[in-house]
């Protein structure tokens, strides 16, 4: 594994070019380039396209005679300008862990999300007409919105929060999660988000810990087994049958470990699996 690598391609001159046809196969071999490493091949801005013509074209431009900071620019010149005012914040970045949820104070509520899996993904939800509404985006188009300054006070994460945060994972799962696990899997969350936010039965309290715990596992990190799922998802969430559900639990706590996803949160943090991060904005709420 390399931190780092060089692709190089070398341009015949127009005589020799017309000989054979080196250029256009040079051309072509980049566009196959830019195709394979996606968007971190850094040479288009998100509203080009790349033909090997365009990407031609786009290296034999001049940077200082650019008419318009590009988005990669812009981005980077905010990265070093961070890294000289801050450094000790950049050296914390590896210290941090790979799934990550703040909220902060904006002009509007929604909740942004960002997947970095061999690619970026960014999908959003917010509240349209009473309905949670989601939808993919991109960096550039949700840049403003996630910047802060650095003496920022972060926020409590809303009531709502969970629930937009579940939305946003079920539809990116869709891709690759079959149906019978998404049914599984939805159940066993309706159950836990009922048991939560139930307060007519004190019998749960001593509970609520271990089922928040259960509800991050599904959401973020997908270590429980679908005969655990299958459990959760046949609770019993009636009043009257709370006994049977509050059994059921105290056996499932004592088979996984009251902290049973510590551990998995400690190997992702090494490994860096995936990386989420979950960023909700709030027009008023309580800082913390």
């Amino acid at each position: 594994m390399f931190d780092d690598l060089y692709i190089v391609n070398l341009f015949p001159t127009e005589r020799c070019a017309g000989l054979v046809k080196s250029r256009e196969i040079a051309q072509n071999k980049m566009f196959m380039i830019h195709n394979t490493l996606g968007e971190d091949a850094k040479i288009f801005d998100v509203d080009e396209e790349p033909t090997p013509a365009a990407l031609f074209n786009k290296i034999q431009q001049n940077p200082e005679t650019s008419e318009e900071e590009s988005f990669y620019t812009k981005v980077l010149n905010r990265f070093i300008q961070i890294k000289k005012d801050y450094p000790d914040l950049i050296e914390e970045l590896n210290d941090y862990p790979v799934r990550i949820k703040v909220s902060k104070q904006f002009k509007e509520d929604e909740l942004l999300v960002f997947f970095k899996k061999t690619r970026l993904y960014v999908m959003g939800a917010k509240l349209n007409n009473g309905k949670i509404e989601t939808y993919e985006t991109s960096l550039d188009e949700v840049l403003e919105k996630i910047m802060c300054e650095p003496d920022e006070k972060p926020l409590e994460l809303s009531n709502s929060f969970w629930d937009n945060y579940q939305k946003v994972k079920e539809i990116k799962e869709t891709i690759s999660v079959p149906t019978s696990e998404q049914s599984i899997e939805k159940k066993a969350l309706n159950n836990i988000n009922f048991l939560l936010r139930t307060n007519r039965m004190e019998k749960l309290i001593p509970y609520k810990s271990f089922l928040r715990t259960l509800r991050e596992d599904i959401l973020d990190y997908g270590t429980l087994a679908d005969f655990t799922l299958r459990r959760i998802a046949n609770l019993k969430t009636e009043e009257s049958k709370i006994d049977s559900a509050i059994e059921e639990l105290n056996a499932l706590r004592n088979d996984l470990g009251e902290n049973f996803l510590d551990k998995e949160k400690a190997w992702l943090k090494k490994s860096h699996k995936e990386i989420i991060i979950a960023i909700e904005n709030q027009t008023t709420a309580k800082i913390n």
